[in-house]
């Protein structure tokens, strides 16, 4: 009795099958771990900024003077000038004493900024200075993150100012930058985060 074994064209076939299938797993596999970092990073990236919406709509509230009391017209910029209330003094002040709740610069001026020399994932700042129209620290020192990853077109992230009805419009919208994701980033899909906030003083 002869053992007949796999023939040279049964051996290629069967390699070659199984090639196939192991490469179509390979693709689901990569295809799957890129859609899983996608979404991470977006996800991440919405959270960031809806915290970032939150503290700026909340120190809003209570702002004054902003831009020096002129309009800014839609579509807006991305630098945001105010003061905050520090105290009341009918003497000094003659009412409410505007500033910043930074010691050194008591009498300064806040500043909502973005980051717009970032090569990529432009963040979103909030700085202190001595005066409305100076510039931003060097290299931004000093300054607190509000949020990463922000797009930085002035369409989605901007801010507007109607000084007749008091009232600034806020528009966040997340960038992701990142080689992990397919085509070096995402972009928030829901849009920019859009609020206005009346000033109460």
């Amino acid at each position: 009795m002869t053992q007949r074994g796999f023939t040279l064209i049964e051996v290629a076939v069967v390699t070659g099958v199984s090639l196939g299938v192991l490469g179509a797993l390979m693709m689901i596999l990569l295809v799957g771990r890129s859609s899983y970092y996608s979404a991470e990073a977006s996800v991440q990236a919405q959270q960031e900024a809806r915290r970032a919406f939150d503290a700026i709509t909340k120190e809003l509230r209570e702002a004054g003077q902003v831009n020096n009391n002129v309009s800014i017209p839609a579509p807006g910029v991305q630098r945001l000038d105010f003061q905050v209330a520090r105290s009341y003094d009918a003497t000094l002040c003659g009412g409410i004493c505007w500033g910043t709740d930074d010691a050194g610069w008591p009498t300064g001026w806040v500043h909502y900024a973005l980051e717009t020399t970032a090569a990529q994932n432009t963040r979103l700042l909030r700085c202190v200075t001595a005066n409305r129209l100076d510039p931003m620290p060097a290299g931004f020192a000093g300054c607190r993150v509000l949020a990463n990853a922000m797009d930085p077109d002035v369409a989605d992230t901007a801010f507007t100012y109607d000084q007749a009805a008091r009232t600034v419009t806020v528009k966040l919208r997340t960038a992701v930058v990142s080689s992990k994701i397919p085509g070096g980033g995402v972009a928030s899909s829901s849009g920019s985060l859009t609020t206005q906030v009346k000033l109460r003083n």
